[in-house]
């Protein structure tokens, strides 16, 4: 695996956890593509560029008084890495806990981000690139 790829994953994830979009858009491509139409959430739609995908990250954080995204797997796909997530959260006016599992694909290149694609399982993501178990 790609050390630089996963270090860059890890690191993108943590700055989403601290919502530091200056630093996001550092390891981002100006076009890059926030893809979430696979999984069944809020707003689940293609987000593209930096300010589409901060417009997204601000209108999810009204919902929420928390919100964590924690690396459970990574797993190398050449310049792919996958991601099995586990979110929590808890709802600001409803007070429901949020507890789920996804997994991301990020594409990389030239040490910057250009795509991330969300699947609902572990399996969807292992077999749309390539390392079905």
């Amino acid at each position: 695996m790609s050390q630089e790829n996963v270090e860059l994953v890890r690191r993108l994830n943590d700055l989403y956890n601290t919502r530091d979009f200056d630093e996001l858009g550092k390891l981002m491509e100006p076009d890059f593509v926030w893809e979430m139409s696979r999984v069944e959430m809020p707003d689940s739609v293609r987000h593209a560029g930096l300010t589409a995908l901060r417009r997204f990250v601000d209108t999810w954080d009204e919902g929420f008084a928390s919100d964590h995204v924690e690396v459970e797997e990574m797993f190398d796909a050449g310049d792919r890495v996958l991601v099995v997530i586990h979110h929590s959260g808890r709802g600001r006016t409803s007070g429901i806990e949020v507890d789920q599992r996804y997994a991301m694909v990020w594409t990389l290149r030239d040490g910057r981000a250009v795509r991330m694609d969300m699947y609902p399982t572990r399996d969807e993501a292992l077999e749309a690139v390539g390392l079905e178990e």
